[in-house]
């Protein structure tokens, strides 16, 4: 972790390294029983994984993240995107500045794409370092559907599931729920063709009624285990082919 090393550490470490994995998520609720760091703890431990079998360096963690969505639900502790991407495009400028020339954000919370999209791109253009966003939902797109029932969404079983193979100690899967909110308003919206459902800009509490999406009573920290393998075999799997992109 880079916040643990001296600046002579840093330099050395420069002279074999290019990358540093930068976990960032979000502050908010998460249903009754996973508590509102869930979306950043998951990223750290995926990065503290990663850099034990591939060559990078973990910079600290952004907690915070654009969860404007959920701004008057409890626990909830949002920045704007515009405040979002100017931190992030600080930083990534001050990465490049010290010799980082891969910049590798493992990202834990959906609304932070978007601005990672922007400033990526715009790091590209200033800087000419390589900016990647990995969502670790998506890296192991092909694996999670044969360990849970559904594709990650909210606080369900696969995050659930995660987080009892980060933290298990912060779960308490006595108040774990089920909630079909958003599957039955999405059938409702598109004819029974969800498939098809547009991006929709409202509150989340019209997405759920408990703060989770999905079956999170189905998570299992053997499920969780599986998923945090399949996430960081392909993280490690990526960044070793990353050098044919530059």
């Amino acid at each position: 972790m880079i916040e643990e090393m001296t600046p002579q550490e840093i330099t050395d470490a420069l002279k074999e390294v290019d990358t540093v994995v930068v976990p960032i998520g979000s502050i908010e609720q998460h249903g009754p029983h996973l508590p509102v760091g869930t979306d950043t703890l998951i990223p750290i431990t995926v990065a503290k994984r990663v850099a034990k079998r591939a060559k990078v360096l973990v910079a600290p963690p952004v907690y915070y993240g654009n969860s404007l969505s959920m701004a008057d639900m409890k626990g909830v502790f949002t920045v704007t995107p515009d405040t979002l991407a100017s931190l992030l495009l600080d930083l990534c400028r001050s990465f490049s500045r010290q010799g980082f020339k891969k910049i590798v954000f493992i990202n834990g919370h959906g609304g932070n794409k978007q601005v990672l999209d922007f400033i990526g791109q715009k790091t590209r253009m200033e800087t000419g370092a390589l900016v990647v966003r990995i969502d670790w939902w998506n890296i192991a797109t092909e694996e999670i559907p044969k360990i849970c029932e559904k594709e990650v969404v909210h606080a369900d079983e696969g995050e659930t599931s995660m987080m009892l193979a980060c933290r298990p100690e912060l779960v308490d899967m006595t108040k774990a729920a089920k909630d079909d909110t958003s599957d039955r308003l999405i059938k409702s919206l598109t004819s029974g063709k969800p498939k098809n459902m547009p991006q929709v800009y409202v509150p989340f509490p019209k997405w759920s009624k408990t703060g989770l999406m999905g079956d999170a009573t189905k998570a299992s920290k053997i499920k969780g285990e599986k998923i945090m393998d399949a996430v960081v075999n392909n993280i490690v799997d990526f960044l070793q082919q990353l050098d044919k992109l530059q």
